[in-house]
């Protein structure tokens, strides 16, 4: 039968995606499973759904919960999950049946640590899978390697399979809404071996409904993330610090434009001024600047001098969005 795999699926007003989401999980051909539905205090049907499941099969266990948000879910039903491996699943997403079957074995086969597989993004008029690499088993430097440069390894937390002792002390953060940037590349620093499988076995609806849709302010939580992630890689990968702090750099401008083209998001000028800290305290050393191009160096320059109006030169040569 096979150990059991823990699988968490956060729910809050999903009831239209609900259904396609459990019937994937209940119907996977790995049988020895552990579904932990959440329920985020959610207003709509969804919670009834949850209770109708867990009366057709005893593998459901339903928590009912107050609001708390994406990572308050997670985090509930990791502290309350039993199996040896655990496995997140987003509810307006969906998986192919034969996924956990072919991750565990993966898994037990290679002895590795987590398992990730390829991602499909599902649009409403498209179906596109990014990335064409064949099954491989990646070291932890490898996997971190991969994981900055958003390849095979990616930030988000649902097409892996993990060992649950990896978890341990590691939470979802609160509050946040890119939560999985605040966790993976934890999770991926404890592995020793990681194992990438090629098929794209899960299922990422792409909506402009969801968290991540339009920008906001509340985007700013990912340069948080991007910025704590730095300082880390800083201490346990420097040889790939140099590129990430470059990065993170870009990432500052990128965030600054796209409130400049709709600033109503950013009234108090809060977002600005996080923006315009964070490129002051990214000092840049002189053989650091040497490793850049000159129109790297040109915006360090400019970004050093005003945020605000380098950032609006730029916008008139290249759309941010």
């Amino acid at each position: 039968m096979g150990d059991k795999i823990s699988v968490i699926v956060p729910i809050y007003k999903v009831e239209d995606y609900l259904h396609r989401c459990v019937d994937s999980i209940i119907n996977q051909t790995y049988t020895n499973l552990e579904i932990i539905l959440v329920d985020d205090g959610s207003p709509d049907n969804c919670p009834m759904i949850c209770d109708e499941y867990a009366e057709k099969d005893n593998r459901i266990r339903v928590v009912h919960k107050k609001n708390g948000g994406l990572s308050d879910a997670r985090n509930a039903g990791i502290d309350i999950a039993t199996g040896e491996y655990i496995m997140f699943i987003d509810s307006d997403d969906f998986v192919d049946i034969e996924m956990m079957e072919s991750m565990m074995k993966n898994m037990i086969d290679n002895n590795v640590d987590m398992v990730v597989c390829n991602i499909k993004y599902v649009y409403e008029d498209r179906e596109v899978v990014k990335y064409n690499q064949a099954d491989r088993i990646l070291d932890k430097y490898e996997a971190m390697e991969e994981y900055l440069k958003d390849g095979i390894v990616q930030a988000i937390a649902c097409n892996k399979l993990y060992k649950k002792l990896l978890l341990d002390g590691i939470t979802f953060k609160l509050n946040k809404t890119n939560e999985d940037e605040f966790f993976t590349y934890k999770v991926v620093n404890r592995c020793k071996k990681i194992y990438y499988n090629s098929k794209p076995f899960y299922n990422y609806l792409q909506r402009n409904t969801s968290i991540m849709g339009k920008y906001s302010i509340k985007r700013l939580d990912g340069v948080e993330a991007s910025y704590e992630r730095l300082n880390f890689i800083k201490e346990k990968y420097p040889s790939l610090y140099l590129n990430e702090k470059k990065c993170f750099f870009n990432l500052c401008i990128y965030s600054y434009q796209m409130i400049l083209k709709d600033t109503s998001i950013d009234k108090d000028k809060k977002g600005r001024k996080i923006l315009s800290n964070y490129i002051k305290n990214l000092k840049f050393s002189r053989d650091e600047l040497k490793k850049y191009d000159f129109k790297d160096k040109l915006k360090i320059f400019m970004a050093n001098i005003s945020l605000d109006y380098s950032c609006k030169a730029l916008s008139i040569f290249s759309d941010p969005s």
